[in-house]
């Protein structure tokens, strides 16, 4: 078994709902980290494939995994038990087919918030696949997260950090908001004065499942239309449909 350098005082929380092709790669990339978070905890919403299965298989060598299922209800629902059942001081949120393919991506992470001392902060997100399509279009949406700082901020949870001191005092994640629910987190954050900050140092990659499904052009126009709808009528009556849980590696 791999024997991480130190741990640091993170818990890393992690939803789920029918991720059993990709749960496993990330779980693994964790546990050949430099360094290893205190915390990881799993959610998931009764998935009825194998992805509890797969979590199990990990945690002899990730002794600190736990998961625990709830009804499927809103990811923020997730969410926020996920921080219930830790104690670290510092959280980072990862989606399910995320991936830290360089061995010390926690580690440069993690000091870049302490060097930082940002409130909520999120790395690049960079895409899993060699495919020049894909790679134009993450950095066009790195380069629209960074640009929507001065205008409406835009951010995801794909990965997501927060102080759990602030994220207690805000309420945590809002479990009636069924999507964006990342953003109107942050949104409340910078509403309460906290600093929220673009990590450099450090990149996380991310699955192409949803943009292969549903076409790169198609994907970003929903996108760019889900965000109007939520500028115009807030996060609760949008009333946005989305999908979750229902993909599986296009290769295979």
């Amino acid at each position: 078994m791999f024997q991480a350098m130190k741990t640091i005082s993170l818990a890393i929380i992690i939803p789920t709902l029918n991720e059993e092709y990709f749960i496993g790669d990330l779980l693994d990339s964790i546990a050949k980290q430099t360094v290893w978070p205190k915390e990881i905890v799993v959610v998931d919403a009764y998935s009825p494939d194998n992805t509890i299965s797969e979590i199990k298989k990990r945690q002899k060598s990730l002794p600190q995994l736990k998961f625990y299922q709830i009804p499927r209800s809103t990811i923020s629902k997730q969410r926020n038990l996920g921080v219930s059942k830790t104690r670290s001081e510092h959280i980072l949120f990862l989606d399910a087919d995320m991936e830290l393919k360089q061995k010390d991506t926690l580690e440069r992470y993690y000091n870049e918030v302490l060097e930082k001392k940002p409130d909520c902060a999120a790395a690049i997100n960079l895409p899993n696949s060699n495919y020049w399509k894909d790679n134009i279009f993450f950095k066009l949406e790195n380069l629209l997260f960074k640009v929507s700082q001065s205008i409406w901020l835009i951010v995801t949870a794909r990965n997501l950090y927060i102080k759990r001191e602030l994220f207690n005092k805000i309420g945590g994640f809002d479990e009636q908001v069924a999507v964006a629910e990342d953003q109107e987190l942050v949104h409340r954050v910078i509403k309460k004065r906290g600093k929220f900050t673009f990590l450099e140092d450090s990149s996380i990659y991310t699955s192409t499942r949803r943009v292969e499904k549903e076409g790169r052009r198609k994907y970003f126009l929903k996108m760019a239309k889900f965000g109007f709808k939520i500028a115009m009528l807030g996060h609760r009556k949008s009333n946005i449909k989305y999908e979750f849980g229902n993909f599986k590696r296009l290769n295979q």
